[in-house]
């Protein structure tokens, strides 16, 4: 069956655990398909940034080369409405670091997850109206204000969907931190990672070691006391999206049993989201 998720504007923030980056400069590069698709193209080189001068709402193909070559780098997007400067989004994710709610002004906007030096990776989600700024929250350090740089995204908000026939749904009605999974096969899955929650949320899937089971994952977050039961190769991740939005994103797994789980924080701060239970297992053939 093929699911989709509508690009909406749904208020969240970025968990406690995003990392503060160096120094970013700006530069532009970006098109668009036959049909209408954006195609943007994001670099980082030097520990800098190249990003588009602007984009448009809607579906859009986002590639990230990271071009250090040394060194693991993601490529998060955050959103901030309103007109705020450089230094009050640095602040902001300051406050987080220590633990402090997200303004209302400033959302996870999806973005890749880590790529090896030298390497690159694609994604496609629809973007809602406002400011983007990229993160490289893998990055030691914090940020410079002055050089730290973002593109805007402007004009009505759109209406376009996206769809696969593997899907992974992260939720939080209720206060039950929860994933679903449908449609995943061993190889490379091109799967839509939806949330359909209210809160921020990122899937990290990892490889369950030997016969361990969920609770035993949880008891080993929970106490600290070792390395929980999972196998760190092959592990992968998404970046962080707000609630009622999504991502295509490509995976590629094995046959065998795999844990769903997320160490986002909600908005208001508070325990990382496998604390309070959001891990889960789907079994890939």
């Amino acid at each position: 069956m093929t699911r989709g998720i509508r690009g909406t504007h749904l208020r969240a923030v970025l968990c406690a655990a995003l990392a503060l980056i160096a120094a970013l400069v700006f530069a532009a590069c970006g098109d668009s398909d036959d049909d209408g698709d954006q195609k943007l193209s994001v670099t980082l080189s030097g520990s800098a940034f190249t990003v588009p001068k602007s984009a448009e709402p809607g579906s859009a193909e986002i590639s990230f080369k990271n071009e250090e070559k040394k060194g693991a780098a993601d490529m998060q997007l955050i959103r901030v409405e309103g007109e705020h400067t450089p230094e009050e989004v640095v602040q902001a994710l300051g406050g987080v670091m220590k633990g402090k709610a997200f303004p209302e002004w400033l959302f996870a906007a999806g973005g890749i997850a880590v790529v090896p030096a030298g390497k690159s990776a694609t994604v496609d989600q629809v973007l809602v109206p406002g400011t983007y700024y990229p993160f490289n929250t893998e990055s030691k350090g914090p940020p410079d204000p002055k050089t730290t740089v973002s593109f805007a995204v402007e004009g009505d908000e759109s209406d376009a969907e996206l769809e696969s026939d593997a899907v992974v749904t992260a939720d939080d009605a209720d206060d039950d931190y929860q994933f679903s999974a449908e449609g995943l096969s061993s190889g490379k899955n091109e799967i839509l990672f939806e949330n359909s929650g209210e809160q921020p949320h990122h899937l990290l899937l990892a490889e369950i070691k030997g016969d361990a089971t969920v609770e035993d994952i949880e008891k080993a977050f929970k106490e600290e006391k070792g390395p929980p039961p999972l196998e760190e190769k092959g592990s992968q991740s998404t970046a962080v999206i707000e609630g009622g939005e999504g991502q295509l994103v490509t995976v590629d797994l094995k046959q065998g049993r795999y844990a769903m789980f997320c160490f986002i924080t909600d908005r208001k701060g508070g325990k990382p989201h496998a604390l309070k239970g959001m891990v889960d297992e789907v079994e890939v053939d």
